[in-house]
């Protein structure tokens, strides 16, 4: 029998036996059906409460007792747990705990009639509605939290807080460089759409030549057009290294790269292993050369400009063919996150950068989630992760979204951190395939041939 039911018949029976026993008959008076009568509700008609719950109390007139049998309504709906959330108390009042409710938001609670019966008589309440709404309720905490750098600037801070808001609102429009530090590829997007781009991301690959006629990333001109336009500024690294010391030492840049032994160009015989080791020249050279970045990424910050930051992209190269294309990818991936470390200290703990929101470009392929993940840095060492994608369509690509967002148990924001043919924001949303931007690659010289479509077919 459910308990719903012997609850119901001890009631009938407690009933019965005290108003029909001529020799126990009870200490109040006969009642009539009219004399079990509502008074009064601790929330009045209308009243706004919080979406979190709230406490109601309904007084009667008389002694009252509940037929738990009765199922009370809320928005025609059976309140949730009720056999917990109605009880009396003091004798004459029903107290009904609300559940937790949708915010801004109309509700009625009905107890119905043959619910609430006078103890010692037959008479039932007749039944009881009340109408109320709820409030906004507290702020939704963000899963994303704060920037992991504790001594972030705040410009950085309402950067990210910006992408934060915009998650499943927006996806931001983003272009890169081209190679020589400049928005060509930016003015020709808006030449053909009449739009800016969001993003600029520009590219420290040449680096060891910065400072020469015809390259400076000193000369922050192009990343401050695109800030002072409302624009969002981004920064990664192709970063050219020597094949050996005697190419560093004797400045011999036809020997640097940045691609794996193997490749048709840019090839160096780096040792990222050595490079980890102190005491080591390799070791020296990249101290050396983040401190050249960390010098420009300090001359934006004290401009008042924060950084996207996206170093060491695609470190894991193709899994399937295990073929890592750079040279920080080249020893697996726990020597590039102990480089993503030691990169973080230097800018950040050394340098002073705080400008910088920190971005993880994991390489995505069906079926080496596990790899992807064991790739990973960690959520404390990264404020956004992101993908490469090349694809011949211009799908959503919610298998790579849903493998980030697992990798990352939800707590990081998903970017197309570099992309060809551009995915369908409609499909993307429709999907629930919610980037945060998309970062389209250049096409070299288009701003001077004036094409219509970019080498993807944008």
């Amino acid at each position: 029998m459910k308990k719903t039911s012997y609850l119901f018949i001890s009631f009938i029976m407690a009933f019965f036996a005290v108003s029909c026993d001529d020799d126990h008959k009870p200490d109040w008076p006969e009642q009539s059906p009219s004399d079990v009568r509502f008074e009064a509700s601790s929330l009045t008609e209308g009243q706004t409460v919080s979406p979190e719950g709230a406490v109601v109390d309904f007084t009667y007139s008389t002694a009252i007792a509940f037929n738990s049998a009765a199922e009370l309504l809320l928005n025609d709906e059976s309140l949730a747990n009720q056999a917990n959330a109605v009880t009396v108390v003091d004798g004459k009042t029903l107290r009904v705990e609300l559940p937790e409710m949708t915010p801004l938001t109309d509700y009625t609670l009905v107890i119905p009639d043959r619910a609430v019966a006078g103890v010692g008589s037959m008479a039932f309440a007749p039944a009881v509605k009340l109408s109320f709404k709820t409030g906004e309720g507290k702020p939704q905490e963000s899963p994303y939290g704060t920037l992991i750098n504790a001594n972030a600037t705040a410009q950085a801070a309402n950067v990210y807080n910006f992408l934060v808001e915009n998650h499943g609102k927006k996806i931001l429009s983003g272009a890169m460089a081209n190679v020589n530090n400049n928005n060509d590829f930016a003015s020709w997007i808006k030449a053909k759409t009449g739009k800016d781009v969001a993003i600029t991301c520009y590219d420290f690959i040449h680096l060891p030549q910065s400072g020469e006629n015809w390259i400076d990333y000193n000369d922050l001109t192009p990343a401050e057009a695109q800030w002072n336009a409302n624009g969002l500024v981004s920064y990664m690294w192709h970063w050219n290294v020597p094949t050996d010391e005697s190419a560093w030492r004797d400045k011999d840049y036809t020997r640097y790269g940045y691609n794996t032994p193997g490749a048709e160009s840019n090839v160096t015989e780096f040792d990222i292993e050595e490079a980890l080791k102190e005491g080591t020249w390799q070791h020296d050279f990249i101290i050396e050369d983040m401190a050249k970045v960390a010098a420009v990424l300090k001359k934006l910050q004290e401009k008042g400009i924060p950084v996207i930051w996206r170093p060491l992209h695609e470190a894991a190269g193709d899994y399937e063919f295990k073929n890592p294309w750079f040279w920080w990818g080249a020893k697996g991936g726990e020597a590039t996150k102990n480089l993503w470390k030691l990169m973080y200290e230097q800018l950040v703990n050394v340098h002073g950068c705080n400008n910088l929101i920190w971005v993880w470009t994991a390489q995505y392929k069906q079926g080496y989630e596990a790899q992807m993940k064991q790739d990973y840095p960690g959520n404390e060492y990264v404020d956004i992760v992101g993908t490469d994608i090349y694809a011949d369509s211009d799908q959503s690509q919610i298998g790579a979204y849903t493998a980030l967002e697992a990798m990352t148990q939800g707590k990081k924001l998903i970017a197309i951190s570099e992309t060809g043919l551009v995915q369908n924001p409609d499909v993307c949303f429709a999907d629930k395939a919610y980037w945060s931007w998309f970062n389209i690659w250049y096409t070299y010289n288009i701003h001077e041939s004036g094409d219509d479509k970019d080498g993807f077919g944008n």
